[in-house]
């Protein structure tokens, strides 16, 4: 019974440190702010257009049509993700870009490089926080030379992801290591991302996605002193455990009836 006891005191003592947190939330983006290339009147270079994943998810670019817009154009997508899992964790996925790239033609030179915006969102269900929700606006700078090589896009600063984790904080977690990684998809080339912009072939499917890990906060050690008084409350709760124990084993003897003679 005491060897129990002890037993019991402790597992109270850490019980809350082997608790698992769980990591829930979505995040996803949309588009703004096209600028240098011909996105209104007719024969238009760029476009902003809404998909499944929401409102203004898709940036498309060119045409393989001499004089129809935007037959078979690149495309650039605001994907939505998701995330349920529990810390620490490695490599949750915050947001993500699909990337189909087309062999089109430009129906004007304003194609050569153009600009657009993207704003990320990120929301944690749990755990809570003073700030659950992030978000990061990234200013992209699209190249599409003339065919048949690979278009870029730039502008995946480290500054940005920076700023995207200073956005967030939650309660019992950290989010930390935020960075970029590119995914090569199906398609006839390959795909890859090198400083702050990311490269696809033509006729090829590319994803780029920003990872973070978390972990849970570290309960402080107990200092010496603690571990101490720890000892000292379990050799106290042993000593009246014991003493309990002798005064019920007295108090049956007592009441033991005597033998009546016969």
């Amino acid at each position: 019974m005491l060897k129990h006891s002890h037993l019991l005191v402790v597992a109270l003592c850490f019980a809350g440190q082997a608790h698992a947190q769980s990591v829930i939330g979505t995040g996803g983006g949309s588009f703004s702010n096209l600028s240098s290339c011909d996105s209104s009147g007719t024969d238009r270079d760029c476009r902003i257009v809404s998909t499944a994943n929401g409102t203004a998810t898709q940036v498309q670019w060119g045409s393989q049509h001499p004089t129809t817009d935007f037959v078979n154009p690149s495309k650039l997508t605001s994907a939505d993700v998701s995330f349920n899992t529990y810390a620490p964790a490695t490599g949750i996925v915050l947001g993500a870009l699909d990337w189909y790239n087309s062999a089109t033609l430009r129906l004007s030179d304003s194609l050569d490089t153009f600009a657009v915006r993207w704003t990320l969102a990120v929301n944690f269900t749990a755990p809570a926080g003073p700030d659950a929700s992030g978000h990061e606006i990234f200013n992209f700078s699209i190249r599409n030379p003339i065919n048949p090589a690979g278009d870029r896009i730039y502008g995946f600063e480290l500054a940005d992801l920076s700023n995207l984790a200073s956005s967030m904080t939650l309660d019992g977690v950290t989010l930390s290591n935020f960075r970029y990684q590119v995914t090569d998809g199906t398609g006839a080339g390959s795909s890859w991302l090198t400083q702050n912009w990311w490269y696809n072939d033509e006729y090829n499917n590319s994803r780029l996605q920003i990872l973070a890990d978390v972990s849970p906060i570290t309960p402080p050690i107990p200092e010496p002193e603690t571990y101490a008084m720890m000892l000292v409350s379990l050799t106290l709760l042993s000593f009246k455990t014991r003493r309990r124990i002798l005064r019920f084993k007295g108090l049956r003897r007592d009441r033991t009836p005597s033998a009546v003679p016969v």
